[in-house]
């Protein structure tokens, strides 16, 4: 069995401010952030002890890769052997280093010019 998943979290503040875009218009407090964090961890958690083939899609309602944790969690679930593609809908607006660290052979990028 294969599960493709679309994980949305609390996460809704963004770096940039797009006149055309009708999301990503706040910016998100410490609270917001720390529990967005906490979801995440739980979920990225959860994904380990599955059995199942698992086909991840980030998609934020704000930009997550300028977050640590996201990029955390991105180059761990790509590394899980069950995980058959883990991706991120991303402005790429973030600090490209821990790309390195990718499994370039499950992990994508969903990238939105601006």
């Amino acid at each position: 069995m294969s599960l493709s998943i679309k994980y949305r979290g609390r996460l809704s503040g963004c770096n940039y401010d797009c006149h055309y875009c009708p999301f990503a218009k706040r910016v998100d407090d410490k609270a917001t952030l720390t529990q967005d964090a906490a979801d995440l961890a739980r979920f990225v958690d959860w994904a380990e002890t599955r059995q199942s083939k698992l086909k991840i899609l980030f998609t934020p309602w704000g930009e997550a890769l300028i977050r640590k944790p996201y990029q955390e969690a991105m180059v761990r679930l790509s590394h899980m052997p069950h995980v058959e593609r883990v991706s991120i809908q991303t402005n790429l607006s973030c600090s490209l280093g821990w790309i390195e660290a990718l499994n370039i052979e499950t992990a994508a990028l969903w990238c939105t010019y601006h």
